[in-house]
């Protein structure tokens, strides 16, 4: 299954580059900066060697603000890190610019396509030590890449609605294959803990909101460095 969804993203992937394109001219993508989604030469990582890096990736505008309470922490309680930020949506850009403008330990790009090439090209500019995923993004390329290069892997308010669990329950297999990579999964609700033990996430702890969840978050980012 892992085969096709390449092939087909692959196939695709002239054709959301001129999507990506044509959402531009209607500013529904950044003007300046929508190339970080679609080609490599845009990745431009900047990051301090010294210091281990945490990715942590949002998709929109509600996941991105519950996560610098967590980032806080983690700087203030270990000074040997930098964070990388991305995102999907304009919205959540600005909500992030708007958010590290003074911090120089926290970068932000935008999230590139779930295309293998990309996806190789990303984690080998970044070298991330850390990923963390917010909520129920979910993506085979990056998650099979990021468990192939051993960088500990954690779903944070791992959120899965009873639909979105019926579509993964049509490919069940696959979707235990996908869910299994990761490391960590700390979900938003009793619904979505049930859910996501039956796509057989390792490792699955319930503690609600993400502002409660601190503790143990920063206890295992801990142990992972």
């Amino acid at each position: 299954m892992l085969f096709i969804y390449r092939f087909l993203t692959n196939f695709f992937y002239p054709f959301l580059i001129i999507l990506i394109y044509t959402r531009s001219l209607f500013g529904k993508e950044d003007k300046s900066r929508f190339k970080e989604k679609i080609f490599s030469s845009y990745f431009s990582p900047e990051k301090n060697n010294e210091k281990k890096l945490i990715w942590v990736h949002v998709a929109s505008l509600g996941e991105a603000s519950s996560i610098f309470s967590l980032i806080n922490k983690l700087n203030n309680n270990q000074k040997n890190l930098e964070f990388l930020i991305t995102t999907v949506t304009v919205s959540a850009e600005k909500l992030v610019k708007k958010k590290i403008d003074h911090s120089m330990n926290i970068k932000h790009r935008y999230f590139p396509l779930d295309i293998n090439f990309l996806v190789k090209n990303f984690l080998k500019k970044w070298k991330p030590d850390l990923v963390l995923f917010v909520d129920s993004e979910i993506w085979p390329n990056f998650l099979t890449e990021i468990k192939m290069n051993k960088i500990p892997l954690g779903m944070i308010n791992g959120r899965i609605t009873k639909r979105t669990f019926t579509k993964w329950m049509f490919i069940s297999s696959f979707a235990k294959e996908i869910f299994g990579l990761f490391d960590l999964c700390l979900a938003s609700s009793t619904d979505s803990e049930n859910y996501l033990k039956k796509l057989s996430v390792k490792n699955l702890k319930f503690f609600g909101n993400i502002k409660f969840s601190e503790n143990i978050l920063v206890e295992s980012i801990r142990n992972k460095n």
